[in-house]
């Protein structure tokens, strides 16, 4: 039953943008970027997707460092060292003339998942990752949860997800953002997103906030010690 609950919000969900509803975070370019064509979106979420590459091409340590953080002081203390990344505030990160000098934003929890990512694609440990049986309890509870600006229950969703279906995930981070793969990608996914969803929860994210949760989750699961399943 929950899966077909969350395959229809899912439905509802994918076509949902998530660079232009939320206040900016990231490169200070200039003035916010303005809702526009399906086009604007996929520019702007690429273009996001750039930053937070050049982030951690230039400051691994900030970014790691800001998602591996278990308090607000210290996750602020390297969000601040980002924010003040001149090498990505000068780079080339737009492929639109339409939308040169403008300011690069994504919601936090999005721009986190788009470092995730970013670190992902520089290694080769989530790629040995085996799907586990499912756990009981709060076996899918971490610490981290507590500064992504997620709603817990998608996190531990995701955190259920990437233990069980890695792979699905990597498919996923490997498609290009608001793409018909993608949306293929998240479907498939999908099946086990259902059962991972705790009993009586209701998920509300749209396509990308969804993408960066497990993002997040596989990356954490790829570079943290194994949890003994309960």
């Amino acid at each position: 039953m929950r899966t077909r609950i969350l395959t229809a919000l899912l439905a509802v969900a994918v076509a949902a943008p998530a660079v232009a509803n939320d206040p900016p975070l990231g490169s200070r370019l200039g003035e916010r970027l303005k809702r526009g064509e399906s086009r604007d979106n996929y520019d702007a979420l690429r273009s996001a997707h750039r930053l937070a590459e050049c982030l951690y091409f230039k400051r691994g340590s900030d970014v790691i460092g800001a998602l591996t953080a278990l308090s607000e002081a210290e996750q602020k203390r390297y969000q601040r060292n980002l924010s003040q990344s001149v090498e990505c505030r000068n780079a080339t990160l737009v492929d639109s003339p339409r939308l040169e000098g403008v300011a690069i934003q994504a919601p936090a929890d999005v721009l986190r998942g788009m470092m995730a990512e970013a670190v992902l694609e520089k290694t080769t440990k989530d790629e040995a990752l085996q799907p586990l049986p499912a756990a009981t309890g709060g076996a899918y509870q971490r610490d981290w949860f507590a500064i992504t600006g997620r709603d817990r229950t998608v996190d531990e969703m995701a955190v259920c997800t990437a233990e069980q279906n890695p792979a699905g995930i990597r498919d996923l981070l490997a498609t290009r953002p608001e793409s018909a793969e993608e949306l293929a990608a998240v479907k498939a996914v999908g099946t086990t997103l259902g059962p991972c969803l705790p009993q009586g929860a209701t998920l509300k994210a749209n396509r990308q906030s969804l993408r960066a949760a497990l993002a997040e989750a596989l990356f954490h699961r790829s570079t943290e010690p194994v949890v003994a399943v309960q």
